[in-house]
This record gives structure tokens, sequence and C-alpha cells, in this order.
């Protein structure tokens, strides 16, 4: 799966999209450490908004558009969780 994840990010980043593959050498706190260390990185800091998905998460192709709306019209909203499909749902 990282690879398919590592690939993916590649050919997304070969059209001009910032976006970073990046593996942790450690699983501390499994994947709220990750999100933890993730977000202590500076690039993450610098964005206004963070999206997090597993790697075999498949959000639908408008999510951001449906989304980041509800974040801007209420300052007291920290959050939005959305309905995700999984890769292999049916492993």
């Amino acid at each position: 799966m990282q690879e398919l994840v590592e690939v993916e990010c590649a050919r997304w980043a070969g059209k001009g999209v910032r976006i970073r593959y990046e593996n942790r050498s450690n699983r501390n706190g499994y994947k709220a450490g990750a999100m933890r260390e993730g977000l202590k990185k500076q690039y993450a800091k610098e964005c206004e908004y963070v999206a997090i998905f597993d790697a075999d998460f498949q959000p639908d192709a408008d999510f951001l558009r449906r989304t980041v709306p509800l974040l801007q019209r209420d300052p007291g909203l920290a959050l939005v969780q959305a309905r995700w499909r999984f890769v292999n749902a049916d492993d």
C-alpha cells in the first residue's frame, strides 16, 4: 500500500500539485502519533487547513469544495468529518 501511495503522490506532484509523501521511522502513538508528528512539520504549520486521510480512504472528488466552506462560515468549528469509502472495503 505504501508503494501505491508514494507512486500516486509522485504522479500528482508531476502535475504541479503541492503534495508530499512522508513515512515516519517509528510507530509511536500509531495513527494519533503520526498525525501529531505530521502537524509539527513546518509546511503543516503554514497551512490554513489540513486534510488527513488514511492510505486506503477514497474521499469524494468534491470533498474539499464541500467541507472547507463549512469551516470558513463558522470560526468556532475546528474540524469536519465526512463520509468516505475504503479502497479495500471488501477485503
